[in-house]
């Protein structure tokens, strides 16, 4: 009696034992890393895929399928949440953006064949440099003209009309004067009666070299029988002459150039060795009008500073046809010797 009943009981222990079986494969010990990052976010830790669980012993092989879908969905469960991006802020405020109505196109933008619209613009205080300088030189230009109008309509009310005809027709002046193109170079030459007798030669530092045709026109074709070389105190050619000057343009340094004075003297000595050259280099050249008696080479030098202890502003004779000894000069001029020639014992 005992072996029919444990016949029957068999099969519900197989049962049971299978079921054990399947619900101690769900709950299998799955060997979870806990990676540092799901543990500082709290994630829940993450499970083995299901793939990797190892069946029991004993397990029968028509329930593989329902063994491996509880795990997997208790790995998807287990899957660490993403965490969610850090939020940085800028470490430089931002500037608020430039208020302006939206509702008004920008001057720039206008209609097909429509006229642009005039943009606003704030008026600087101050105008800039160039515009400055500009300004500065036209003003200066306006007042240069202005004083030589001036000073022309002087002349003309000083004079009649008859002697303005007469100098409009004159072409045989009575002198060939070179004065230096600086300020001062010829201030006083001029006036009254002597503006009409003297052909005047202008260049840099009162030179021969620099102007020799028009200085040769005077002398040879108008047949002036005086050519006259002045200077002035402070002459900017001569103290350039006497310094460095590589910094000029190359025109401006092939004329000082001609002017031969030794480096580092004061002006005024510099001055007066330059007319010294400049009479000399003259007599050569035009040897035989001076030879012929026809041709006086002068000297002369305006004292704006006195230097000389002639007067302040006047114009001293320093040098006539090669005599440069103060006494001499003065001795000739009071004389009206001006075509002695000492070199040539006359």
């Amino acid at each position: 009696m005992m072996l029919p009943l444990l016949l029957s009981l068999q099969p519900a222990w197989a049962d049971d034992a299978s079921g054990n079986q399947v619900q101690q494969v769900i709950k299998l010990p799955l060997k979870l890393n806990k990676p540092p990052q799901a543990a500082e976010h709290g994630a829940a830790p993450a499970a083995k895929p299901a793939a990797e669980a190892k069946p029991a012993e004993g397990k029968p092989e028509g329930k593989p399928a329902e063994a491996a879908k509880p795990a997997a969905e208790a790995a998807k469960k287990a899957e660490p949440a993403k965490a969610a991006p850090e939020k940085m802020e800028p470490g430089v405020p931002m500037a608020k953006p430039p208020t302006r109505d939206l509702s008004q196109p920008s001057p720039e933008v206008r209609a097909p064949g429509g006229k642009p619209r005039a943009a606003h613009r704030v008026k600087p205080r101050r105008p800039a440099k160039h515009v400055e300088k500009a300004a500065g030189e036209a003003g200066q230009v306006k007042g240069v003209v202005g004083s030589i109008l001036k000073a022309n309509s002087a002349y003309i009310a000083k004079h009649s009309p008859g002697y303005l005809a007469k100098l409009g027709g004159r072409a045989a002046p009575r002198a060939t004067v070179v004065a230096c193109s600086s300020p001062g170079g010829n201030v006083g030459m001029l006036g009254g009666e002597a503006d009409a007798d003297l052909f005047v030669i202008s260049n840099l530092g009162n030179q021969l070299a620099s102007s020799e045709g028009s200085i040769e026109y005077g002398v040879r074709d108008l047949r002036t029988p005086l050519l006259m070389f002045v200077s002035h105190t402070g002459c900017g050619a001569i103290k350039a002459a006497a310094g460095d000057y590589s910094n000029l343009g190359p025109a401006v340094q092939k004329e000082l150039d001609n002017i031969e004075i030794p480096k580092g003297i004061d002006a005024t000595n510099g001055a007066l060795i330059n007319i010294n050259n400049q009479v000399e280099g003259a007599i050569l050249k035009f040897s035989g009008e001076v030879e012929a008696g026809r041709l006086a080479v002068l000297g002369g030098y305006y004292d704006f500073n006195n230097d000389l202890k002639q007067g302040r502003g006047k114009l001293v004779i320093t040098n006539i046809n090669g005599e440069t000894d103060p006494a001499r000069i003065r001795e000739l001029t009071r004389s009206g010797r001006y075509f002695h020639y000492g070199f040539m014992g006359r």
